[in-house]
């Protein structure tokens, strides 16, 4: 399912009004007396992927527990903060999608997801020029993983440093590359969403959301952690061959689409100004997942059998991502509490 296609689905969704009500995913209801409660249908998207078994990393705990004491150790939250942080249990994401990861290397992954998600809790409620502070300090860490941090700079700088420090060394040279390119347009995209939230309230057009929320998602920094995590070393000129392109694309399309429909809540804080939901009226949460076949190479040539194997397990991994991400969603406390595994 080329992005296109899935960008010309979201503007007839959001025009046809009747489509919308037959959806009912965003639905305003009143019981009774009762004061208006807002909710909404979460569909099944993934009840024809054919990745249907949860898999999970049999060093799942044991990273975790090491990870939570690492970033506890720099304070970063309140008691109370960092208690909700815990709750959201980032290290099973890690568990599910890199579950091939030696116990070392998923350590690292954890690392990287804590570090991945705090920034992100820091600079929601920051102003743009606080939240540039915080993005650029990372990005100056991750380049100079080896130079001490300044004192007073925002704590950040010195996870980001101390996380990349420790995965880096089980990264070839064109995953490290990929990743300082991911994680720049990550933060780009962190500082215009923090100038369009200073822009009293500005909401995106659908084209405008899309081309700003696939990096502002983290997908892709996350794929390059996936090729560390399977010891891959791919050249560039092979992950940019435009099918491995269009399916890195398609891949954390399906990511937005799952993370916004199941992060919508924030609508109920007055925090859902940046989702698809709003950015679409709904529409934009009925992918037709089955069009996208993660397996389907035709047209893709051989690199040889060595390269051809790593790419198979590269996106037999991406498939497996995508049912990870739908299993953290629902079991973790990220975004329906206790309450996941009964939604």
């Amino acid at each position: 399912m080329s992005s296109t296609m899935t960008i010309a689905a979201i503007h007839r969704a959001s025009s046809n009004l009747e489509a919308l009500e037959a959806r009912k995913v965003n639905t305003l209801r009143v019981m009774g007396n009762r004061e208006e409660v807002p909710f909404y249908i979460l569909p099944d998207t993934l009840r024809n992927w054919p990745y249907a078994e949860r898999v999970i990393s049999p060093y799942y705990r044991a990273a975790q527990a090491e990870s939570v004491a690492w970033l506890e150790n720099f304070h970063p939250f309140t008691p109370a903060g960092q208690k909700a942080f815990n709750k959201c249990d980032f290290s099973l994401i890690c568990a599910l999608t890199y579950h091939k990861a030696s116990h070392e290397i998923l350590r690292s992954c954890c690392d990287f997801m804590h570090a991945f998600f705090m920034l992100d809790e820091h600079t929601d409620p920051l102003p743009t020029d606080q939240v540039i502070i915080h993005c650029e300090v990372t990005m100056d860490a991750i380049l100079h993983p080896d130079k001490p941090r300044p004192e007073g700079e925002p704590i950040i700088g010195e996870i980001a440093r101390q996380f990349w420090k420790r995965a880096s060394t089980y990264a070839h040279q064109a995953t490290k590359e990929r990743f300082l390119k991911a994680w720049r347009s990550y933060l780009d995209s962190i500082i215009l969403q923090a100038q369009r939230r200073d822009k009293d309230r500005y909401i995106c057009t659908i084209d405008e959301y899309i081309a700003a929320r696939r990096d502002n998602c983290g997908a892709y920094p996350c794929f390059a952690f996936l090729e560390i995590s399977l010891g891959l070393n791919i050249p560039h000129y092979v992950t940019e061959h435009p099918y491995l392109v269009a399916l890195n694309r398609d891949t954390n399309d399906m990511i937005v689409l799952a993370n916004d429909m199941c992060s919508y809540k924030e609508i109920l804080v007055d925090d859902a100004d940046y989702n698809a939901v709003t950015a679409a009226f709904s529409g934009f949460l009925t992918p037709t997942m089955r069009s996208l076949d993660v397996l389907n190479k035709r047209g893709f040539p051989s690199f040889g059998e060595d390269l051809d194997r790593q790419i198979a397990d590269y996106i037999e991994r991406l498939g497996q991502w995508i049912r990870g991400q739908d299993e953290w969603n629902f079991c973790s406390g990220r975004y329906s509490g206790e309450d996941g595994l009964k939604i």
